[in-house]
């Protein structure tokens, strides 16, 4: 089987999946989540762990993301003194103080 013939096919199953999704309380929802992140997995991952199911990706570093409008942008540019429209310069100053304050455990 040629590597696209082998994608189509992995193509197709995924499409033939089905989502679930639960409505579970706050501190069931947080503990799974913790423990993914604990064990460096999605949440998706690590429910298919618990019901004991295969777990095919490769551990992930989670991100953070979050949005910003652009006027957001450039209150934050200003108050860390670099252009107003350097979105990288900001989302560096962002992540040095995130790195900054739970660095050190606060």
């Amino acid at each position: 089987m040629t590597d696209k013939q082998a994608k189509w096919q992995r193509q197709e199953q995924a499409v033939r999946a089905t989502q679930m999704a639960f409505d579970l309380t706050s501190d069931v929802q947080k503990s799974i989540k913790k423990q993914a992140v604990d064990e460096e997995l999605t949440p998706s991952d690590m429910i298919r762990k618990i019901l004991q199911l295969d777990v095919k990706s490769k551990k992930t570093r989670q991100r953070l993301s979050f949005n910003l409008n652009d006027d957001e942008i450039a209150e934050l540019a200003i108050r860390f003194g670099v252009a107003t429209d350097d979105k990288r310069a900001v989302k560096q100053q962002v992540a040095d103080i995130l790195i900054q304050k739970f660095s050190k455990g606060e």
